[in-house]
């Protein structure tokens, strides 16, 4: 095995953000690795090296490992700050030192290597070692080699190896002002789409076609890349039968359009439907006030530091009083997920006891200024076959309450008769 250290000499060239907004980043780490007790974090999964480091080096690009690929780690102690990538030939040196923003680079051919570099920034024995390796995710490191790794860990330098998952998400749940005026870019860009979609969507229009023009809107409104475009026609005696677009034409009926923008990699979800070619009925109607009254009460209860199983608990009581049914998933009431550098980012809107990320000493989750969250559910009325309807709209929690980006596209039923 080879490795060789490289010293920065001068800030990166080509920041994917400045670098007091890494800072930030590495010394929120640093507080919440103190509070549990963890002295490094290994990360390896590309979204989260992303995060730490900024790296344009190739395989990052992607929000998954591919295949077998080699990966970028970052290493965080309470001195240290590295950013570890291989040897070429997928990129050169000049990587690290050009788009990351870290103290330190590291170099090597295998990535049983990050022993030495743990060893040589202070890890011993008895040191505990966070990572990404726990329920719901995958370390970016392959799985063999990650477990080689770990023993060599536990063997050589006598450090324990454990979950850092809920760690990771809490460092990240909490968004800075360049996370948020990014993210407000891409919710912009979805609803200005949204509403050009509205002016031309016709009976008979292709859903590939509409899917397209989503498309281009949303990149014509500001957005560098597209996270999706779905589109669900329910159409004349059809039921949805997919969450993507299909190549068939749109009938008279419900809508459903979920469109997602991306702006320096921060996705935006919203989701909005309209009917086309008739009215709503009654019941269509009363349900969807349903859908939208929960959203209003969302508004109105989600608050720095309530604790989040009393707004879901809230909103299960608020659709049963209306004679209807919340969805659970996974055996528990789901009201939205979190939003970030992912369209699904932790915490998402379900109780405390589904998530591992913890913040208050009995174990619950609370709201804090920065959070993004969107609001989405499924509400039925069992028994009876009606349109999916959601409200789907992105917000941040500020000191007050919350702030609607998506405010713009309004609530109100939108009709095309």
């Amino acid at each position: 095995m080879a490795r060789r250290s490289v010293r920065r000499t001068c800030d990166p060239a080509y920041p994917e953000h400045p670098v007091s907004e890494h800072r930030h980043r590495i010394e929120r780490a640093r507080r919440i690795m103190n509070e549990q007790g963890l002295d490094a974090l290994l990360v390896a999964r590309n979204v989260n090296v992303f995060y730490f480091s900024g790296t344009r080096f190739v395989f990052v690009g992607m929000d998954a490992p591919v295949a077998l690929a080699p990966q970028s780690t970052v290493i965080i102690t309470p001195e240290a700050d590295v950013y570890c990538q291989r040897f070429g030939p997928f990129d050169t040196d000049e990587v690290g030192l050009h788009t990351t923003a870290n103290a330190s680079l590291e170099y090597y051919d295998d990535e049983l290597e990050l022993v030495n570099v743990l060893r040589d920034y202070g890890i011993g024995r008895g040191a505990r070692i966070g990572t990404e390796w726990g329920k719901g995710l995958v370390a970016g490191i392959n799985p063999l080699k990650f477990m080689a790794l770990k023993q060599r860990l536990e063997d050589d330098l006598g450090a324990s190896v454990v979950d850092a998952t809920g760690v990771l998400w809490r460092i990240m749940a909490v968004k800075s002002e360049l996370e948020i005026e990014r993210m407000k870019v891409a919710v912009t860009a979805s609803c200005r789409a949204m509403q050009r979609i509205y002016d031309l969507i016709e009976i008979g229009m292709n859903e590939l076609e509409v899917a397209t023009l989503a498309k281009r809107f949303m990149l014509e409104e500001g957005a560098d890349a597209i996270s999706h475009a779905q589109v669900m026609a329910e159409g004349e005696g059809m039921k949805l039968v997919s969450c993507d677009a299909v190549d068939r034409p749109i009938g008279k009926g419900w809508v459903h359009l979920d469109l997602g923008a991306r702006y320096k990699r921060y996705q935006s979800d919203v989701n909005r439907g309209i009917f086309l070619g008739r009215r709503p009925t009654p019941e269509e109607e009363r349900l969807y006030a349903c859908r939208r009254g929960v959203s209003e009460l969302m508004d109105r209860l989600i608050k720095p530091g309530v604790c989040l199983d009393d707004v879901v608990s809230a909103a299960d009581d608020y659709v049963s009083g209306q004679g209807y049914v919340l969805q659970a998933i996974g055996g528990v009431p789901f009201i939205g997920h979190g939003i970030g550098l992912e369209p699904y980012q932790q915490p998402n809107l379900v109780p405390s006891a589904a998530q591992p990320l913890v913040q208050d000493k009995e174990g619950k989750v609370v709201f804090e200024p920065g959070m993004m969250f969107t609001y989405e559910m499924s509400i039925e009325l069992p028994g009876v076959t009606l349109p999916f309807f959601n409200i789907e709209d992105d917000v941040v929690v500020t000191r007050d309450g919350v702030l609607n980006m998506s405010g713009m596209l309004g609530r109100d039923f939108q009709v095309k008769d």
